[in-house]
């Protein structure tokens, strides 16, 4: 998938959030949903980190721009889409058994920890990551250099490989 498939964008705004909290607060405890439909950004979670400390409209909009939607016909711009924001304080009884009082060796994942996949050596040793997902992960990364240079003007942000 090409960095402004939903899915993809969705995840680059919550890690672009998830960078803004630590870059403020080392020790951040943030779990960020990010939900898109045309015209709209919804930002849904908890954090140790307030809102005069991260403007978190102003990261998501960011994202948007740095991955390309700068206008409305390709169905977002970050300049002027709706952004809904319902992102409130971590809860106590999640940060409690997660990491209060607790050595950091100690620490769980929460409610936010989701691993799939497999890891091999098929090819690559060093990211253990199946030939055919690198393959793809490159052909996306090519399209995005070559849609924001100008080689393929008419390809979207949302591309798949």
């Amino acid at each position: 998938m090409g960095e402004g498939h939903p899915d993809k964008l969705c995840d680059q705004i919550s890690d672009g959030i998830l960078d803004a909290c630590i870059k403020v607060k080392a020790d951040a405890k943030v779990a960020m949903e990010t939900a898109t439909k045309s015209g709209m950004v919804v930002l849904l979670g908890e954090t140790n980190v307030t809102k005069d400390e991260v403007n978190f409209e102003q990261v998501a909009r960011q994202v948007c721009k740095d991955v390309g939607f700068d206008d409305e016909a390709k169905g977002l711009n970050g300049d002027n889409c709706d952004i809904i924001i319902n992102i409130e304080a971590q809860d106590a009884n999640i940060a409690a058994a997660v990491h209060g009082d607790k050595d950091e060796s100690e620490y769980g994942a929460g409610d936010q920890g989701l691993m799939f996949g497999y890891a091999t050596d098929e090819w690559d040793t060093e990211t253990l990551h199946p030939y055919s997902h690198h393959l793809a992960q490159t052909i996306c990364h090519e399209m995005a250099i070559s849609r924001k240079d100008g080689t393929i003007p008419w390809l979207r942000p949302d591309c798949k490989s």
